[in-house]
């Protein structure tokens, strides 16, 4: 959505226009449409402030007689037991339902008598005419707007949004006062993302802290820590195959795919300094660990990836919400398992000597030379 601000309803109004030209050129744009400010008939009643002061009259006079007439004007009170209420003078609907009718009303000069005092036609010191005014005038921190909707089909929000920006920047060119905003979805989307970056570091040094205090060993934790971006490779090729975009979703899905990453690393890498600290070879106890976690590494992508595949399989209403992040989760449990079963077992294997090393000397007993 794009709301364009101003003082001035009739400029706003052509600037909306001309930005939804340049919407509609641009390749995704569908349903673009602007929301009218014009469209209420009203009648208007402009004073000629020299002629009325030429006759003795001023503008809260000749009002009175306006609002009397259209209006109704409380007169005099009635009561009804303990209820009151007002009694009103007006004119009846066929004596004020035309513009002659409104131009007609007499207002009284200053100076006659009651019954004699003379009188002027409202159409003589005023302009009576009826036009096109605003319809609805809406205003967001005190300023007048106006917005224009767009919706998107086959592309990209965030390249769409760039896209517009620059064309609409070139051919609506923004006179003194007036300012254009981009909000709606995207407003949302970039607040979102300015929030993941954020949290994404924070949850990623949290994590670190944790598999450190776990293993006590800062290439345990990062070796563990390692496979995630691997998840990428999954999720990424998730959206690509369901022919989805990158949203706010799908990036939690991707914080969401890396905790279920990290607890398989951690699952392995446990079980192989176990055995290490048994006195088991490293090779060996390599080997036998991946091994012996296949299974419940397998059982923990089964059950989040089968639970899952249905929302990321889904075309129904509120889809749009839960696809992207289901797809996400899905694809990457495939290339996290995959990778945490045979990549996270040969870069154990690059320091083990060291490793093994340092677990024995936890206090552990060396297995005996023969």
């Amino acid at each position: 959505m794009v709301k364009v601000f101003g003082p001035d309803l009739d400029i706003l109004d052509d600037l909306s226009q001309r930005i939804v030209a340049v919407l509609q050129g641009i390749r995704g744009a569908t349903d673009v449409a602007a929301f009218r400010i014009g469209g209420q008939t009203e009648l208007t009643i402009a004073i000629d402030r020299q002629k009325i002061a030429r006759l003795g009259l001023n503008v809260s006079e000749v009002n009175a007689v306006v609002q009397t007439a259209l209006a109704g004007l409380p007169v005099n009170t009635f009561y009804d037991g303990d209820r009151r209420f007002d009694v009103t003078v007006r004119l009846m609907g066929n004596y004020r339902d035309a513009v002659d009718d409104v131009a007609g009303l007499q207002v009284p000069l200053p100076g006659g008598t009651i019954g004699s005092q003379p009188t002027v036609s409202l159409g003589d010191i005023a302009a009576v005419e009826v036009r096109q005014g605003a319809t609805r005038i809406s205003r967001e921190a005190g300023g007048r707007n106006v917005a224009v909707k767009a919706n998107l089909r086959g592309r990209d929000q965030g390249s769409f949004v760039a896209e517009a920006q620059k064309k609409v920047a070139q051919a609506v060119p923004m006179p003194p006062g007036y300012r254009v905003t981009w909000g709606g979805q995207f407003e949302n989307q970039q607040r979102a993302m300015a929030r993941l970056r954020v949290v994404v570091p924070l949850s990623l040094l949290l994590i670190f802290s944790l598999l450190f205090w776990a293993f006590r060993s800062v290439r345990h934790a990062s070796l563990v820590l390692a496979m995630v971006p691997f998840t990428l490779v999954g999720g990424l090729g998730g959206l690509a195959v369901a022919g989805l975009h990158l949203s706010v979703s799908a990036a939690v899905g991707f914080i969401a795919v890396a905790g279920i990453s990290v607890q398989n690393g951690v699952i392995m890498v446990e079980q192989i300094v176990e055995f290490m600290r048994r006195g088991v070879a490293p090779g060996k106890a390599i080997v036998d660990g991946a091994v012996l976690r296949l299974r419940p590494i397998l059982m923990t992508a089964l059950m989040a990836g089968l639970g899952l595949l249905p929302a990321a399989l889904s075309r129904g209403i509120g889809s749009e919400t839960q696809r992207p992040f289901a797809t996400v989760i899905v694809g990457g449990i495939v290339s996290a398992t995959l990778f945490t079963l045979v990549l996270l077992p040969v870069l154990f294997v690059l320091f083990a000597r060291d490793e093994g090393d340092e677990v024995l000397a936890e206090g552990s007993p060396q297995p005996a030379n023969t």
